[in-house]
């Protein structure tokens, strides 16, 4: 899981994420049917009391945000690691075999849709497996189109058994996130006896709009610091601004060391 924000305003997009990835290891059964060790008597799989799903932190410095061209920024949320390679793996070979300067965003995003739903049915032969509902894979891609430098666009793509493309920036400015948003949604709920303002995003500077997004990784990985779970959210955040001047930039991004 993870946790990714895109913040719309005036000035242009920023883009956050969390550094924190997670596996969920769940117990598949090889056979319909499984032996008794004491009858030797055949008992179908399914009426068996299996433990809950596995899950573990596998890495604190996992990269989800990317740069696509000058202008058009990617946020992942869901799996991390599909067909053996990681998103940053995939969104590099995407961005070698796609030419997106010359694209809207909104081409992007088919043409993403496109090449993850391959890479997903390469890794599960059959998406009709997935449950209802659930989409294994998610990302936010934002940018601006070339001829069109008034609002950036906003689009959040989820892929399961069926692909799920909204266009949120339609809405106008604003702030949408993917991933473990429980803690934001709970900032968010109005609470009419302690009303709480939101904030106005089309008042907002460029620099609130980073410290806002911050505000927002930071508080969700703080809540799960401190609550008795498992946390899905972690690690460095980084953070990235796309402008109609200068295009997709780095705020802060995490940088390989030696600790």
């Amino acid at each position: 899981m993870s946790i990714t924000i895109s913040l719309r305003v005036p000035d242009g997009v920023v883009l956050a994420t969390d550094s924190l990835a997670t596996v969920k290891a769940i117990p598949v059964p090889q056979e319909d049917f499984v032996t008794c060790p004491q009858c030797t008597g055949r008992i179908p799989y399914s009426r068996l009391l299996t433990p809950p799903p596995t899950t573990f932190s596998a890495s604190s410095t996992a990269n989800k945000l990317f740069c696509l061209g000058q202008r058009i920024g990617v946020a992942c949320f869901g799996v991390g690691f599909l067909t053996k390679r990681t998103m940053e793996g995939h969104l590099l070979e995407f961005g070698r075999k796609e030419e997106t300067e010359n694209l809207k965003v909104a081409e992007v995003v088919k043409r993403l849709e496109a090449y993850f739903r391959r890479e997903l049915t390469c890794e599960i032969v059959d998406l009709q497996q997935i449950p209802e509902g659930e989409y294994p894979l998610g990302l936010q891609i934002a940018g601006y189109d070339a001829d069109d430098l008034r609002m950036g666009k906003t689009y959040t793509l989820k892929i399961g058994r069926e692909s799920v493309i909204e266009a949120v920036h339609e809405g106008g400015f604003g702030c949408t996130f993917g991933g473990d948003g429980r803690v934001i949604i709970r900032l968010w709920t109005e609470d009419i006896n302690s009303p709480m303002p939101m904030p106005n995003y089309q008042l907002l500077s460029l620099q609130d709009a980073i410290e806002y997004t911050l505000f927002l990784v930071r508080t969700t990985i703080d809540a799960q610091r401190f609550a008795p779970m498992l946390p899905t959210c972690g690690g460095e955040i980084d953070v990235a601004v796309i402008t109609p001047k200068s295009g997709f930039q780095w705020i802060k991004k995490k940088e390989l060391k030696i600790v």
